[in-house]
């Protein structure tokens, strides 16, 4: 069923969503793959104590990653605070948004750093990126969960092709 009159409904919105993630996590996977098919000799070396990425980019991973959650979290917390659904679901979308920025943007230099140096240690690390990123794919159970919605608020986001107010 589509809606004709321009209003959010929870179907556009998860749907908005999903295309979002799917369209910040094909960054990192054109770029893995272009980065592979271009790289000559390229070696897995854990052992290279010159090369400063090593220490870099695992470190940054993880801080981005902790910090990402950090600030969804936050965000997320404050979003019971907020009168309207559709409020509501604005704030969570930018805190996903801040979450998901916090997984593409190593996987991104995981790749720089496998491109420039042809360590195929940066790639993997993109690739375990890259699969952490798939599951924080956005599902209605999901965003139900985060948000804690309880009674009105519930069933309009229950009601998927109802316009929300």
């Amino acid at each position: 069923m589509t809606n004709n009159t321009g209003k959010l409904t929870t179907r556009i919105f998860i749907k908005t969503l999903i295309i979002i993630h799917l369209s910040l996590i094909a960054g990192p996977i054109a770029f893995a793959c272009f980065a592979y098919f271009q790289t000559q000799d390229a070696v897995i070396d854990f052992t290279n104590t010159d090369d400063s990425f090593l220490l870099i980019i695992p470190i940054f991973a993880i801080g981005a990653i902790f910090m990402g959650n950090l600030i969804y979290k936050k965000l997320t917390a404050e979003i019971s605070k907020i009168a309207g659904l559709k409020q509501k679901l604005m704030r969570f979308q930018t805190a996903s948004l801040i979450k998901f920025a916090s997984v593409e943007a190593p996987a991104l230099f995981s790749v720089v750093a496998f491109y420039m140096t042809g360590n195929m240690a940066f790639l993997l690390i993109s690739v375990v990126l890259i699969f952490y990123f798939f599951t924080l794919r956005p599902t209605k159970v999901k965003i139900e969960n985060s948000l804690t919605l309880r009674g009105e608020e519930k069933n309009q986001f229950n009601k998927l092709d109802q316009p929300i107010s």
